[in-house]
């Protein structure tokens, strides 16, 4: 029996200024491998769930194995990507992988479904501002605008089979990230991937109405009365809405669903910072940050243990919702007033 060609196991972690220098490392990687692990981060999005099915896609269609893990079955709208539904949520006993790739993950803590301390060799790729390259061998490009765009260079440095599904589920992690091509990371690299995804037959309408815009009676419950609690402070530039267990409880909603929720107090005239503040246990909040105006927030997340993109980030924080909204807002007017 022929005997696999492993990677060399690296004893030190490798950083890039240049992030496209360890693009045909990694390709290379890929080719010479058989057996993969993928994984991204917890309470997934599009990007991390699109970018991490086409990527297992393309090295499949090559005839290796590749097998992608969560930690739960997906939320809301993100079993509508194809694929999907061969994503598995605990191992076979005794697999074996060659290596392990970790997409839109900001920090090695958010890796869902694996301790990513403990595998061996990890290839982390990622756009997060604040990623500190954690793994073996580090593709982190702050500037492009999605981890699917950053998949798509990889898949063509490799060589990989580009199949329609594999283009689908790109085109979903890019829409998703750049708000269907309206925030500010949107650029002419995101928008020339998009073509180039449209052209091998990918439907944007189509994409929007099932992953990013589909609804249903628990989310609108959920937004009645999300929209009721929507608050503005320090002269109107901090907007802010607040989702309590109750009221995912008493939607019927998912976490999944409110993801987007942010957008309303962010498109508020004058609002400087959009605040999304939502439950996720026993005195546990999760701070989601977006800004029009400031490429700082991921610093602002920051300062409470989170990360993320310049005008895109989050936390989260232990506490009395009361204590931890007056924490925050003091923070954010320090921040503002600088």
């Amino acid at each position: 029996m022929k005997r696999r060609r492993r990677w060399k196991r690296y004893s030190k972690r490798y950083t890039t200024v240049n992030p496209e220098k360890n693009l045909q490392s990694i390709a290379d990687i890929i080719n010479r491998s058989e057996r993969f692990l993928l994984l991204t981060h917890r309470d997934p999005d599009a990007d991390g769930i699109g970018s991490m099915l086409a990527l297992g896609m393309a090295i499949s269609e090559s005839g290796k194995k590749a097998v992608c893990l969560a930690d739960g079955p997906l939320e809301g709208s993100l079993g509508m990507l194809r694929g999907s539904e061969n994503i598995v949520f605990s191992e076979e006993e005794g697999s074996d992988y060659d290596v392990f790739i970790a997409l839109d993950c900001s920090a090695i803590e958010r890796i869902a479904g694996r301790d990513g301390r403990s595998i061996s060799p990890l290839v982390n790729i990622d756009h997060h501002v604040t990623n500190d390259h954690f793994g073996h061998l580090n593709y982190v490009d702050a500037l492009s605008s999605s981890t699917g765009e950053m998949v798509l260079k990889l898949i063509k440095a490799a060589r990989l089979p580009l199949g329609y599904v594999t283009a689908e589920n790109i085109f979903a992690a890019i829409q998703s990230d750049t708000g269907s091509f309206r925030y500010t990371n949107t650029t002419t690299s995101s928008l020339m991937a998009a073509v180039e995804l449209i052209e091998m037959g990918v439907k944007p309408w189509d994409v929007a109405m099932r992953v990013l815009d589909g609804s249903n009676v628990s989310k609108l419950k959920l937004l009645r009365m999300g929209l009721g609690t929507v608050s503005f402070h320090y002269k109107d530039r901090i907007g802010m809405m607040v989702l309590t267990k109750e009221m995912f409880q008493k939607a019927g909603a998912d976490f999944r669903e409110s993801e987007r929720f942010v957008d309303y107090p962010r498109c508020v005239r004058g609002v400087q910072i959009a605040v999304l503040v939502r439950q996720t246990g026993d005195n546990m909040y999760k701070f989601s940050l977006r800004s029009n105006t400031t490429d700082r927030v991921a610093e602002l997340a920051s300062v409470f243990g989170g990360g993320g993109h310049a005008r895109a980030a989050g936390f989260e924080i232990k506490g009395l919702l009361d204590d931890n909204l007056r924490l925050f807002l003091k923070e954010a007017e320090r921040f503002l007033n600088e």
